[in-house]
């Protein structure tokens, strides 16, 4: 275990020199949390609120805004304890992606990659913004026979888990992690298709 996570950390940017959000667009940082459980490698989503302004009903990365004055990092932080109840300064920092723009939102987001040490308590979600938190394998996210083709005319990928779907922005920044995720793991795996625009 402290293999990968040393090969993740090698791999993945340093918190502090990712890159710069886009020009004129809204800040926003996510972390790809990995713990484990039951010796399976997990990764906790959000499920949105139907009623939000951004992003409604969807399945997320926990994050959300960068505000003035805190750097992406501290405010992903920030935001995993605000949405589902991991204190700051409990998450191990592993690295950074590449930021992702979502042009729909206005969004620039940099996806963060840390590890949440045992014991990993119950999460506790946010109900203001959020129904609930989803636990999904790692080895069924870097699956792509997993991710299914939308009938769209647009063509997405996504995945079902649990009554719920993880697609658009959410699926960019899997999709955007996976291949320094399955390098760490040590597979080889061919990519998938190209994501969808979003």
């Amino acid at each position: 275990m402290k293999d990968l996570l040393e090969r993740l950390e090698r791999l993945f940017r340093p918190i502090d020199a990712w890159g710069e959000f886009r020009k004129g667009a809204r800040r926003a940082a996510v972390v790809f949390v990995l713990y484990r459980q039951a010796g399976r490698w997990m990764v906790p989503f959000v499920r949105r609120r139907a009623d939000l302004r951004d992003h409604p009903g969807q399945v997320a990365l926990p994050g959300g805004g960068v505000q003035a004055g805190e750097s992406a990092w501290e405010a992903a932080q920030r935001e995993v304890a605000e949405e589902i109840g991991v204190p700051v300064g409990r998450l191990v920092p592993l690295g950074a992606g590449d930021p992702i723009y979502a042009a729909v939102t206005n969004f620039s987001v940099v996806p963060f990659v840390a590890y949440l040490p045992d014991p990993v308590e119950s999460f506790v979600h946010d109900q203001h913004e959020l129904e609930g938190v989803l636990a999904i394998p790692l080895d069924r996210l870097l699956d792509d026979s997993e991710w299914l083709q939308s009938d769209e005319p647009w063509r997405f990928r996504y995945l079902a888990h649990e009554e719920s779907v993880v697609w658009g922005l959410t699926e960019r920044i899997v999709y955007g992690l996976a291949p320094k995720l399955r390098q760490a793991l040590g597979e080889d795996q061919s990519p998938g298709p190209p994501a969808a625009a979003q």
